[in-house]
């Protein structure tokens, strides 16, 4: 009688993991829509209560000349479509308020805000941190990033390489004190892109004309204004680090977009 309880309580445990799997499965999983102005395909996924593209926007508007591929150089006639298919097309804030399809929007503060609170609950090691850098505001999750970033295309430490002097994103120091103690610290900067946002580093346009990658960054709906100084808001993720910090800067540089839902 024990034993066919046990193998039966162990069957019923079974079904109960597998039904949990393909719960989670299906809160998490991507789905895809048609941008009805250029019948692009994007993937988005919903994450807790929202639901947000999976890909960068790569909408060129009805002229075709809103926003740029990374490495676009107008007036030299040198244009980069590899990059806008990889990575999205980046746009200043302006443009960025009004490329998002019927149906979606460009995410405000308070709605980056709510996916940062998202991660914060169901993980542990996310935390919200404040500072500031030259009398300018700077907010950030510690390690929201390696929740919603890709699991590869990070190319300065791309962590999938299978090389021997492929950067490490998991490591352990140790520190002995004048006592002698030993203190044991767990690094784990590796993505696992487990809530299938799969954000990639696309880089950024300066205010000279310039393009820069040294990251993705994300515009936000919401305003800066401060003395003499108007800006937006944007989010950004680094090749180092899982953090997720944002800061006001000026609207006429060149970020991504991720729409969410309305």
């Amino acid at each position: 009688m024990v034993n066919w309880y046990k193998g039966k309580r162990t069957s019923e445990m079974k079904k109960v993991v597998a039904l949990l799997a393909l719960f989670s499965v299906a809160v998490f999983a991507q789905n895809t829509f048609t941008d009805l102005r250029d019948g692009k395909k994007y993937k988005s996924v919903k994450i807790g209560s929202q639901t947000w593209m999976a890909q960068n926007l790569d909408y060129h508007g009805e002229d075709g000349f809103l926003g740029l591929c990374y490495g676009d150089q107008p007036r030299n006639k040198i244009k980069k479509p590899e990059n806008c298919q990889k990575y999205g097309r980046l746009y200043d804030w302006n443009e960025a308020k009004k490329a998002c399809p019927k149906g979606w929007h460009l995410p405000d503060n308070n709605e980056w805000t709510k996916l940062m609170e998202f991660l914060a609950s169901n993980k542990k090691d996310v935390r919200y941190v404040k500072g500031n850098f030259q009398g300018v505001p700077i907010e950030g999750y510690e390690n929201a990033g390696k929740y919603l970033k890709a699991k590869s295309g990070w190319n300065e430490y791309d962590f999938s390489e299978k090389s021997p002097n492929a950067p490490k994103c998991k490591w352990t120091e140790e520190e002995i004190d004048n006592r002698g103690r030993v203190t044991v610290t767990e690094h784990d900067e590796c993505s696992t892109d487990e809530y299938g946002f799969s954000a990639l580093p696309g880089g950024h346009g300066d205010l000279g004309g310039d393009f820069e990658g040294v990251g993705g960054f994300w515009w936000s709906a919401s305003e800066y204004e401060r003395n003499s100084s108007n800006g937006a808001y944007y989010r950004d993720m680094s090749y180092e680090g899982g953090a997720i910090a944002w800061a006001p800067t000026p609207k006429e540089r060149l970020f991504s977009v991720r729409c969410v839902q309305d």
